[in-house]
């Protein structure tokens, strides 16, 4: 069954009955959508004159390098500033599984273990040459930074436009064993993502989306699990 979160909370709980499943048998699929009220930003405008379109290209990193770590460094002290807010924290306090478009870390700074980052992470610079990973600190330290082991060009740890996602595989096993799957803050309009949703129907997951008010939604429905 496909159950869609709008109107009156508890009229809803009623109809889905989350009393049918175990924490344990949720998996929760993440987007823009549930950092909102933490702050952050749904994917479009800009930082520090660069769109966010153009951040996740890597055409920009190594055209103008100098802006694109400008732009960087501003995020790192505005989105890793952040705090995660109640959805965050009520599934990282009933272990649901997470599998997040985000890169902005929230939900492991709320305490989730199990959690698949499809799209990389902003606390992580990695080299293209040897693939060293170091910390985002590294950006302070000069305008353009280079890698310490070999000198190359250093990279943010997100995943750039016409990259492969990180982990799907393990992300697609998840869902497939999950009998309940919370979409939150998220259309999931893009392949591969848009198919870990035909996988939760074909395995006889319920599907429950969440796109607006997620801290609300996401607490209430965690907490009528048993």
């Amino acid at each position: 069954m496909v159950f869609y979160c709008n109107g009156n909370i508890l009229d809803t709980l009623k109809r889905i009955d989350m009393s049918r499943f175990c924490r344990s048998q949720l998996v929760a699929i993440t987007g823009a959508g549930i950092s909102v009220e933490s702050g952050l930003p749904v994917g479009t405008g800009s930082v520090m004159g660069v769109s966010l379109d153009d951040f996740f290209r890597r055409d920009i990193w190594l055209d103008d390098p100098h802006s694109a770590y400008d732009a960087y460094r501003h995020m790192l002290s505005t989105w890793r500033s952040a705090s995660p807010n109640a959805a965050h924290l009520a599934l990282a306090h009933a272990g649901v599984r997470i599998v997040t478009q985000n890169v902005d870390g929230l939900h492991r700074d709320a305490g989730s273990q199990s959690v698949i980052e499809l799209h990389g992470n902003l606390r992580e610079l990695r080299c293209d040459v040897c693939s060293s990973l170091f910390t985002a600190k590294l950006a302070f330290r000069e305008a353009v930074p280079r890698c310490p082991t070999c000198a190359g060009r250093l990279f943010p740890g997100v995943v750039f436009e016409g990259e492969q996602v990180r982990h799907i595989a393990r992300a697609t096993e998840w869902v497939a064993d999950a009998r309940c799957v919370l979409v939150v803050g998220t259309e999931m309009n893009m392949d591969p993502v848009r198919r870990l949703r035909e996988v939760g129907v074909r395995a006889g997951a319920d599907i429950i989306w969440v796109l607006d008010d997620a801290e609300a939604w996401v607490c209430a429905l965690v907490d009528a699990c048993r």
